[in-house]
């Protein structure tokens, strides 16, 4: 690799590094709180949230109609000029949809058929304006690779919402512990940022390249609402079908693999889309084999642990009223492996002007998706999952090949690139299940499951590729 394209490659390792670094302290954060609010909260009280967000979760998709993207990728010398119109009319967009959703509150409640949604929402509303107030200033901070604000706005946001959220739980709040939270961890979110990034905009709506921000950002905004509608299609059809209890009973399934693996993806989504976009054609296969390398390396061996652990983790975590959900998330932590491997192909279509690709590949996808959930989603949210992990993996393929073809690379790359994490893997899953059958109390098989796992994994892996990691230490921790 070129002396430039080692630069590129530190700099998008150094930014992985911080960016992880939120990633994990955050989600640990998020992890405790949430152990202690499944035990002082009801499937319903968690259920009733799930269906207002999955709601918001569209809205937040056209939350700047991709401003932030274009600003992310626009020439120094107009960064200045197109901060300010991001910032105007992300602003703008953040008020409409704040009322837009506290409108829509009467009609969601009567919908899922709960009640409760009307007021909950008009909460919910109030965090698109006050995270439009620093997403310009986030943004800015990800076209500089400066994911160490990311780290502290993140961080901030996870203690902020987990304190308000318990104190108000132990007092007996309920439902509004979980909304009153958020709202309070967005605001201290937004406060970090501002005081992070020394961007200060004028109390002013401008135009100023506002056209081809929009015209790239559109793209974008199209794809995020598919994707939106794909990743939430279970949520809808539970809430509608099985009700609140329910879909409390998913989404504690769905909480692991979304905290340890899928939210990883997005992470690395974010950092790799900025260094994807400087780099160029030839740097752009090197980028993309090493984010997928290192993308497998990372979420294989969690993957792992949480499917073979999924019993003792979540009577250890959440407690025995929620055993119906370790089934739904082994299940589900397939699906967002899947999902994570395919985020380096997404975010090529991205930086070379192909993104119409993930809307091709998306469209029969929920199809089929919808069909199936109309048929089985009254068996059960077990049977819901399995739909998910059938329509996600066997995408999987088609999005690697058509990265391949677009990169000029070789699909066989594509595999030598995750063999040595797979083989990796594989060996772990023997120790793992081994100790599975031998050990009965939860949380020694957590500690000695995990342990041995990684013992394991970590030295097979050594000897497979020990280059890649030495080459990864020196990348992201230069002398």
């Amino acid at each position: 690799m070129s002396g430039s394209g080692q630069s590129l490659g530190s700099r998008t390792l150094r930014g992985m590094a911080w960016a992880y670094g939120a990633y994990v302290g955050g989600r640990l954060l998020v992890l405790v709180q949430t152990a202690i609010l499944a035990r002082l909260l009801t499937p319903a009280d968690f259920g009733l949230v799930a269906l207002a967000l999955t709601f918001m979760v569209f809205l937040d998709t056209i939350k700047d109609m991709g401003l932030g993207n274009a600003l992310i990728i626009s020439d120094p010398e107009e960064t200045a000029t197109r901060a300010q119109t991001a910032f105007s009319w992300g602003v703008m967009i953040g008020v409409a949809l704040m009322l837009v959703t506290a409108a829509a509150g009467p009609l969601a409640a009567w919908f899922f058929r709960a009640p409760g949604l009307t007021a909950l929402m008009a909460v919910f509303g109030v965090t698109f304006f006050v995270r439009s107030l620093g997403a310009t200033h986030l943004a800015l901070a990800r076209k500089e690779l400066n994911y160490r604000v990311r780290t502290m706005s993140e961080l901030a946001e996870a203690v902020a919402r987990g304190v308000v959220g318990i104190s108000l739980a132990l007092l007996g709040a309920g439902v509004w512990s979980l909304a009153i939270g958020f709202l309070c961890g967005t605001v201290v979110s937004t406060v970090v940022l501002w005081s992070a990034v020394k961007f200060r905009p004028h109390a002013q709506i401008t135009r100023t390249h506002l056209r081809s921000m929009v015209k790239f950002g559109g793209m974008l905004t199209v794809i995020d609402v598919q994707s939106a509608f794909a990743y939430n299609l279970d949520y809808i059809f539970i809430g509608r079908v099985l009700g609140k209890s329910a879909l409390g009973l998913y989404t504690m399934a769905f909480r692991l693999p979304e905290l340890a693996v899928l939210n990883l993806a997005n992470v690395a989504g974010d950092v790799l889309f900025p260094a994807y976009a400087a780099a160029d054609k030839e740097r752009l296969r090197d980028t993309y084999l090493m984010a997928l390398r290192y993308t497998a390396m990372l979420t294989f061996p969690i993957a792992v642990a949480l499917v073979v652990l999924a019993d003792p983790l979540i009577h250890v975590l959440f407690g025995s009223k929620w055993e119906q959900s370790i089934p739904v998330m082994e299940l589900l932590t397939l699906q967002a492996l899947a999902t994570t491997l395919a985020i380096p192909c997404g975010t090529v279509y991205k930086v070379t002007g192909q993104a119409h690709i993930l809307l091709w590949l998306a469209v029969p996808g929920i199809a089929i998706l919808v069909v199936l959930l109309v048929i089985f989603t009254d068996q059960g949210i077990e049977a819901v999952a399995l739909c998910g992990v059938a329509i996600h993996t066997a995408a999987l393929p088609f999005t690697t090949l058509i990265a391949s073809r677009q990169l000029r690379l070789p699909v066989l790359a594509n595999v030598r690139a995750v063999v040595p994490a797979l083989v990796a893997a594989a060996a772990m899953t023997l120790v793992m299940v081994a100790l599975d059958h031998a050990l009965s109390a939860p949380l020694l098989l957590i500690v000695a499951g995990t342990a041995a796992g990684m013992v394991v994994y970590v030295g097979l892996l050594w000897l497979l590729a020990g280059d890649d990691l030495r080459r990864l230490r020196r990348m992201a921790a230069p002398a």
